[in-house]
């Protein structure tokens, strides 16, 4: 499900004393099936744009479409329950919401209070259980005697069993340890891939927007500064910096070696990509010296 936003305006608290400009004349699409990320500094708008996406927020001016839905500032509230069905947002600390007595019933909410019958959202809910890597074992158990690791597994899987098309994440990895982050970047991977999901992710993680990305807009001051591929938006180191954004450590290394001289034909995003163009120069080098 495309997304397509136009000229996109947001006010805090607008017509009082206290008003604050959050978005200003944002315009941008994103591809069904891609996988996006959206970097800036705290304050530049990432989290306001999200919450647009789901019905969290209406435009003070401007429209988006998401899903087929088309939502105006006259857009009705009862009017974006439909959108909801089709865009799961995963806030930062999702299990913060966890509230049901077992794991198996806290998943089957959400898709109860959308019409399905007991029966249908348990057996929804088990299956997006396993989906997230729980294990059938502690469905029935109280989600809080879980692992924090595990309970935010549950809180996913409550998203994830609305079926929707679109998963928006805000800095979903947020307190965890580096090897519950990496399983976690890879769950969404997983479901990016198997279930054609559209992702949208907001992360001050540079390696994870190299790692998993195909589209990247930044942020600054409520508006959008770039709208390009994370290979574009990380070539420029000097931008980023005077962005106050950072590079992903593979880049970062890359960028040294480059101002040491090493030929790069572009600047590698992943380790994978700066092995290859090191053993292809390599392989040059060699070459010459044969010659």
């Amino acid at each position: 499900m495309s997304i397509h936003i136009e000229k996109l305006n947001y006010v805090y608290q607008s017509g009082t004393p206290f008003s604050h400009r959050a978005l200003t004349d944002v315009s941008l699409d994103i591809a069904d099936g891609s996988y996006t990320a959206i970097i800036g500094h705290t304050g530049s708008g990432k989290s306001t744009l999200l919450q647009h996406l789901n019905g969290l927020l209406k435009p003070t001016a401007g429209t988006l479409t998401v899903a087929g839905n088309k939502i105006t500032p006259e857009t009705k509230n009862k009017e974006l329950n439909e959108l909801r069905r089709h865009v799961g947002f995963i806030f930062q600390f999702p299990e913060a919401q966890l509230f049901e007595e077992t794991v198996l019933k806290d998943i089957a909410f959400a898709p109860k209070n959308f019409g399905k019958s007991d029966e249908e959202a348990e057996d929804l809910a088990a299956k997006m259980a396993e989906l997230v890597g729980l294990p059938a074992s502690v469905l029935q158990n109280s989600p809080f005697e879980l692992s924090g690791g595990q309970m935010r597994r549950v809180a996913i899987a409550g998203v994830l069993a609305m079926e929707p098309q679109i998963l928006v994440l805000d800095e979903p990895t947020a307190g965890l340890d580096p090897k519950g982050r990496l399983e976690m970047m890879e769950m969404f991977e997983r479901l990016h891939q198997q279930q054609n999901l559209t992702i949208i992710l907001v992360t001050h993680q540079m390696n994870d927007v190299a790692n998993y990305a195909d589209h990247v807009l930044v942020m600054e001051e409520g508006r959008l500064i770039a709208d390009s591929t994370p290979q574009e938006v990380f070539s420029d180191p000097k931008w980023l910096k005077g962005h106050h954004l950072g590079l992903p450590q593979t880049t970062a290394f890359a960028a040294k070696l480059a101002d040491k001289g090493v030929p790069f034909k572009n600047l590698p995003l992943t380790e994978e990509q700066l092995a290859a163009q090191l053993a292809e120069l390599l392989a040059g080098k060699g070459d010459e010296q044969h010659g």
